[in-house]
């Protein structure tokens, strides 16, 4: 599992879900702690018994952490303590302080775990150190996988559901926290696919611009034909993505103009040729005008 990035100074809260048999439970006098330690340096964040409060729902505690508190880049762990029925239970959890991420500090946190869930799907691809493209091993390509996916989901995958096939959306969608017109939550799956498919053209481009070592002997690592092979799966994936748009749009489209007035009877539709059928399209999201 891939550690959760925090944003230098970012105020991020960290959080734990507590189950019993499966089941959201809450630990004994809804009391739970936590400490954080910088592993790198062993300095220690937030104090052992520093109380987490909770959320408002059954088994759900998170602590949010200040601008200082994520100043220092850098990994960390957070213990979790706790007693269910009297017995004590211990709880670890890690993540990494990193350069300023601005796309994915922009999200919702469902949106985020949006992020997290589409990297994951090639997160486990072979050619890198620690799961995913090999284009993180480059420190020319300065690539932050959570905030390359924000990226995306902000930009192309956005824009693409927005006005690619019919109905055009007016006015048009918008991802992240100041989001006017926020995506909605139950086609949070089209997004997902949408972006899953533009992040695997993204990772393809970065593949355009590579030498051809001439003049020496010398083995070497040929990628040339990443570009290519990541351009196949784009396409596969595209295909995926844009049947799921389009069924999504057509529940945009109001109804068809078939039917007509003569002789003071309305005349049913079945009885009008369909061949030319009339649609008309939603000209807003929220159920058209």
């Amino acid at each position: 599992m891939r550690i959760r990035p925090v944003p230098q100074f970012a105020p991020e809260p960290v959080g734990i879900m507590i189950y019993q048999n499966g089941v959201l439970t809450d630990p004994d006098g809804d009391n739970v702690t936590l400490k954080v330690v910088n592993t790198d340096n062993n300095t220690i964040v937030v104090p052992a018994g520093t109380v987490a409060p909770k959320e408002g729902t059954t088994g759900k505690y998170s602590y949010t952490l200040n601008s200082q508190q994520s100043s220092i880049m850098g990994n960390y762990l957070v213990t979790w303590t706790y007693a269910i029925d009297g017995s004590p239970r211990t709880a670890t959890d890690q993540y990494e302080v990193v350069e300023q991420m601005p796309f994915w500090s922009s999200l919702t946190y469902d949106e985020r775990q949006l992020a997290v869930n589409i990297f994951g799907r090639i997160d486990a691809s072979f050619d890198s150190s620690q799961g995913g493209p090999y284009l993180q091993e480059m420190k020319q390509s300065n690539f932050n996988a959570y905030e390359q996916v924000s990226f995306i989901m902000s930009t192309e995958a956005v824009d693409y559901c927005n006005y690619e096939f019919q109905p055009v959306f007016t006015p048009a969608y918008e991802i992240g926290i100041q989001a006017q017109a926020p995506w909605p939550a139950n086609w949070y799956g089209i997004l997902s696919s949408q972006t899953y498919a533009h992040f695997i053209k993204h990772v393809a481009r970065q593949y355009i611009e590579q030498p051809t070592p001439e003049g020496m002997n010398a083995a070497w690592l040929n990628r040339r034909d990443y570009y290519d092979r990541w351009m196949e799966f784009y396409k596969v994936e595209k295909e995926i993505a844009d049947k799921q748009l389009r069924q999504m749009k057509r529940t945009y489209m109001v109804g068809s103009k078939r039917s007509m007035l003569v002789a003071g009877g309305l005349i049913p539709r079945m009885f009008i040729n369909p061949a030319r059928p009339h649609f008309m399209y939603a000209s807003a999201n929220a159920g058209g005008v």
